[in-house]
């Protein structure tokens, strides 16, 4: 059914926030209007390739894709 049944995903971890944190995450979702496990998906990656140094792998921002 899928070309690469590696690339479904599926639940890996949950993150705790305080309420600020959650308050911030939850002002960016409205801001960009990407749902929010799409939104922390994307941070988590972006964080993740720039400290491996291969920052501009995926190219493109959360900014540009927002509205």
């Amino acid at each position: 059914m899928y070309q690469d049944p590696k690339r479904i995903r599926r639940r890996y971890g949950a993150i705790n926030l305080d309420e600020y944190e959650a308050r911030l995450i939850d002002a960016l979702v409205d801001y960009t209007g990407i749902e929010r496990a799409t939104l922390l998906r994307q941070l988590v990656i972006k964080e993740a390739l720039e400290a491996l140094g291969i920052a501009d792998f995926h190219g493109g921002s959360i900014a540009q894709r927002g509205r």
